[in-house]
């Protein structure tokens, strides 16, 4: 069992690489339809600055959801609960540094999730277990989101037909079924758990830079992900074009196409025409980026 500072510790580094994890995902360069270094892909309201101004506020929050999760004593449902009140306060901090734009919802849903669970499971492994994170121990963590978040689709949407005003995910579960980010967590971010870190644990040896191995993540990633953000901005069809443009770049060779930096340019051009941004994929490779530096394969 960690002593109290210990546990202080190791909740500023979850923290710590929790907004790496965010900010490495921003300035990845070229990304289709999403903001980046190079332009605002298909967003008119933002870029990258404002992404940069999100992101760097978002740090005590991280700090909050690894700390609670590292010093909770009840059930994994009942941290669920006790981190919610937090991810609000987060929201609130995003929209005054943003004047109030969104860009980072969706990650603060998913990653405070995440953050709370590996706190609660390191809370009580020593000093030497933390430093050797293995790929069991990040097996063991999504089994403990998938507790804390179990039942999460019925009760958040059980009371719909109720209602008079939707959100974007309430519509999109109605019109197509689409559970969005809280069926991803229900079922332990399973394109994470069994599609995404298996590629980048295989990429370790391969002599790809850092961003390399992630534009070939975040190819894969839009290639199966059920990315609501891109339904809610240009329809199922979108979807279905983003994964088969995603599926034809990896066919091609991925990232080692000489000519991947460029076909992902025109694909940016062509995504940012049809007003595509897969933001989804996105929040994902955070959490992917997440594991990969508590597992140090990144």
């Amino acid at each position: 069992m960690l002593n109290r500072d210990t546990l202080k510790k190791y909740a500023r580094l979850m923290a710590r690489y929790a907004e790496e994890a965010i900010l490495s995902e921003v300035i990845l360069s070229p990304k289709p339809g999403l903001v980046d270094s190079l332009d605002a892909g298909a967003h008119k309201d933002m870029d990258i600055y404002t992404f940069l101004l999100s992101a760097t506020s978002l740090y005590d929050g991280f700090y909050d959801f690894s700390k609670t999760g590292l010093l909770h004593e009840g059930t994994k449902q009942e941290l669920f609960i006790k981190i919610r009140p937090i991810g609000m306060d987060i929201e609130k901090r995003m929209f005054n540094a943003t004047g109030n734009i969104n860009t980072h919802k969706g990650i603060i849903f998913s990653m405070g999730i995440v953050l709370a669970a590996a706190g609660y499971y390191l809370k009580d492994k020593s000093e030497d277990e933390i430093e050797h994170f293995s790929l069991s121990d990040t097996d063991a963590i999504f089994m403990l989101i998938r507790e804390m978040t179990e039942g999460l689709v019925n009760k958040d949407f059980k009371n719909l037909p109720q209602k008079i005003k939707y959100t974007h995910g309430e519509i999109l579960f109605l019109k197509h079924g689409f559970t969005g980010i809280r069926g991803e967590a229900e079922e332990g971010y399973p394109v994470v758990r069994l599609e995404a870190l298996p590629k980048l644990r295989a990429l370790k040896c391969e002599p790809f830079s850092f961003e390399e191995k992630l534009l070939e993540i975040l190819l894969l990633l839009m290639s199966i992900t059920e990315d609501s953000n891109v339904v809610s901005r240009g329809g199922i069809e979108s979807l279905s074009y983003v994964k088969s443009q995603a599926k034809l770049f990896l066919e091609k060779g991925g990232i080692k196409n000489p000519d991947s930096r460029e076909i992902l340019k025109r694909m940016n051009e062509d995504f940012i025409l049809r007003n595509i941004s897969p933001g989804g994929s996105a929040d994902l490779l955070s959490i992917v980026i997440f594991f990969g530096k508590l597992e140090k394969i990144i």
